[in-house]
Parts: C-alpha cells; sequence; structure tokens
C-alpha cells in the first residue's frame, strides 16, 4: 500500500495548460512503477480565479475528473456543465474537454487516467442522453457525492470499473480489496485510519493511498469524512 500527501504536498508549476493562457498546479499521488495495472496517472491539479485548462481531445486514454475544492465548469464535447465539490466528469476516447475556474478561489480536481482498453463506440443518438443508465450513452458529469456510487463499465471505460464517494460517520468502516483490480482512494474530508497487515496509518484530508493487486486493507473514519475510491482493473482479471 502506498500513501501519498496530495493537497498539503509540493505542487509543480505547469504553464499553458493544453494550449490556455496562465498557470495550473499539478501534483502526482500514484508510484506508476510498483503496480500491475495500466494507470496513466493520478494527480491533483489545482486553477487559480479565472484559470482555463484548454480544450483538448483524448487520444488513447479514459480519465475520471472529481472535484474536490472550488466551482468551475467543464467543457465536454460541446456541452459546458457546472462542476463543485463531488461532481465527477467521466471523459474517453474520442472526448474533447476543458475546464474553467469560475468561482473566487482556487478548483481543485482529482485526476484518474488510464490507457483506454478499447475505443469508445459510437453514441447512436445524437443528442447524447444524459440517461447515466443507459449502455449506449456517453457519461456527462454527475454529482457522486449524491449518488455514493457508480458503475462505469458501461460507458466504455475500461480498464476503470467502478467510483464511489463514501460519506463516513465516525467510527464507519470501507473495506478494500484489490481483486483482479488495485484501487486508489482520496481522503476528501476528516480523519480515518487505513490498516493492513503492515499496520495502521493516520489519514488526514487531502491524503492518497493505492492498494496494489492481492492487497486489501481496512479504511475506518476516526471523525466524519469523505472517501473517494475507484477501481481499475488489471489486466488478465475478471470483472
Amino acid at each position: 500500500m502506498y500513501i501519498v500527501e496530495g493537497i498539503n504536498g509540493t505542487w509543480a508549476t505547469v504553464t499553458g495548460v493544453h494550449g490556455a493562457a496562465g498557470k495550473s498546479g499539478w501534483r502526482q499521488l500514484v508510484p506508476g512503477r510498483p503496480l500491475r495495472g495500466p494507470w496513466e496517472g493520478v494527480e491533483l491539479a489545482r486553477l487559480a480565479p479565472g484559470g482555463v485548462s484548454g480544450l483538448h481531445r483524448h487520444t488513447r486514454t479514459n480519465e475520471i475528473y472529481l472535484v474536490i475544492g472550488g466551482e468551475g465548469e467543464l467543457s465536454l464535447d460541446g456541452r459546458t456543465c457546472p462542476m463543485s465539490v463531488g461532481h465527477m466528469a467521466l471523459t474517453t476516447l474520442s472526448s474533447t474537454h476543458g475546464i474553467r475556474n469560475t468561482g473566487p478561489g482556487d478548483f481543485h480536481w482529482l485526476v484518474v487516467e488510464v490507457p483506454a482498453a478499447a475505443a469508445l463506440h459510437p453514441v447512436t443518438n445524437p443528442k447524447e442522453s444524459t440517461d447515466v443508465t443507459s449502455p449506449t450513452a456517453r457519461m456527462h458529469p454527475v454529482d457522486l457525492a449524491a449518488l455514493q456510487h457508480i458503475d462505469l463499465r458501461p460507458f466504455d471505460a475500461a480498464p476503470l470499473l467502478d467510483a464511489h464517494y463514501e460519506q463516513l460517520d465516525e467510527d464507519a468502516v470501507v473495506d478494500l480489496l484489490a481483486e483482479n483490480c488495485e484501487i486508489f482512494g482520496y481522503l476528501v474530508s476528516g480523519e480515518a485510519t487505513i490498516s493492513d497487515a503492515d499496520g495502521s496509518h493516520a489519514l488526514a484530508a487531502g491524503v492518497g493511498v493505492t492498494l496494489t493487486l492481492g492487497e486489501k486493507a481496512e479504511l475506518r473514519a476516526s471523525s466524519e469524512a469523505t472517501f473517494f475510491w475507484v477501481r481499475s482493473q488489471v489486466e488478465g482479471g475478471e470483472q
């Protein structure tokens, strides 16, 4: 298990993000070399007020964006959607997207990026249905904080399997098992303890954890807390 200081760690400064003027912040959360799954990158990103991450098109990856702070708007395939804390977007092969900070403070979001297992199936409905239960729909941004869980497999997001947004009372437990998959989690708010075969580790808000293939852990909230986690299939593993 890997534990990485997130929002309070050292940030890199990135200029001209996807062709947009200005600067943004970037911080990697997942170490690539020890993992079995095809993680392209998991990082925190931030934009100052008025900042923009320019429109760009994916040619080989699927991405999750989860807002963890501030207010912004996402342009996704010609549609502009407001985004606030707890909102999640999925961008897949051929998707065109960009982000703008519309709030008075910094806009923070998590990026979970994986190489796509297959090309996105063509959308047969030209209006691109917003019904997230439709197996042919391209997923528009959703309020994951309200949904708590979403299955990503109907949206041709492989190897991504599902995403969870756990709003926990004190002493509530989340059991994490990386069976045929690997798991990335992020403590959005509150405090928790995560325990595995090597012991227990205290977590504060803004810390990321990664479970490699076959690992298991128990996360227990030490206060009211919010925990986001996502599973990504390891090649050869069953879904």
